[in-house]
């Protein structure tokens, strides 16, 4: 198996045509076909269904795909770290939520680069379940998330127990009631399955809110230009609420919210040195930002 095969297979998938992968490829549709050929005989299997007009995935090719994808990153991942060998003396990866980095360890990212000017930085922003994956993988050094991991891997640093907290631009003269959470300005954040799963056994399973995301970007926007208001952890509006900005609304809701739980995971065993060095000088300084 090559990374061509690799890339004509995630091409294909992509496009769901031939000739548009070639074309993305900047290679003939006859280098395509025998690309793939290949990979189905090493791998022993059909992975892909195609006639003149339909391409899809037969269900190895869909068991193939997660695989192929990380291979391709880790591929990826490593000429970047070879290319940056001839300037820095290092790369070092960051990943996890964009909310921890933009909202918690926002001056901790930047004392590190500060302080360490001979290092290649790199940030990924995924789901917690994606960052895992990459620390697991080698891709990330040093990943933040808002779940617990359980693999033999990986070491958890808990770093931050914290209460969600209704926010809003103005004060309420009143206490929220349940009531309030059916309105159109209430915007549910998602903040994982844990904190989903008891929001709605609080709620009941038929609740709709008026509006629901996963971008907590948006949703501290809206919030600070609206009279919007929303559920969130109070280590990501702290600045905000000091600066009085946002202000915590009091309420008369009988909860017991579970704790918005923060870790920084890297794995156990590192090879190199420098970098375990550097790992070790930036979950200091996370520990330190609680």
């Amino acid at each position: 198996m090559d990374i061509e095969q690799l890339e004509a297979f995630l091409a294909v998938v992509k496009s769901k045509n031939f000739t548009k992968s070639a074309e993305s490829l900047h290679v003939a549709q006859s280098t395509v076909t025998s690309r793939i050929k290949t990979l189905e005989e090493l791998m022993g299997t059909a992975l892909l269904i195609r006639n003149n007009k339909h391409v899809a995935l037969t269900q190895a090719g869909l068991s193939f795909l997660p695989y192929a994808e990380r291979m391709m990153s880790l591929y990826e991942a490593s000429k970047e770290a070879l290319k940056l060998q001839q300037k820095y003396s290092e790369r070092f990866v960051l990943g996890g939520p964009t909310s921890a980095w933009m909202y918690i360890f926002g001056d901790q990212l930047r004392d590190f680069q500060r302080n360490n000017p001979a290092i290649a930085c790199e940030l990924l922003t995924h789901s917690s379940e994606n960052t895992l994956e990459k620390v697991i993988d080698g891709i990330i050094h040093v990943g933040i998330a808002y779940m617990k991991p359980r693999h033999p891997r990986l070491a958890v640093h808990h770093i931050i127990e914290d209460d969600y907290v209704f926010v809003a631009r103005q004060r309420l003269a009143r206490k929220l009631t349940l009531e309030d959470l059916h309105r159109s300005n209430f915007v549910l954040n998602d903040w994982g399955k844990p904190f989903m799963d008891w929001f709605y056994n609080e709620m009941g399973e038929r609740y709709m809110p008026a509006f629901k995301m996963n971008q907590t970007t948006i949703v501290i926007k809206r919030c600070l230009e609206e009279n919007w208001f929303t559920l969130i952890p109070k280590s990501i509006v702290k600045n905000y609420i000091e600066n009085k900005d946002l202000h915590i609304l009091d309420h008369e809701l009988a909860w017991q919210p579970p704790k918005h739980n923060v870790y920084a995971v890297t794995l156990k065993t590192i090879k190199n040195s420098n970098l375990a060095i550097s790992i070790a000088e930036l979950v200091a300084s996370l520990y330190a930002a609680r």
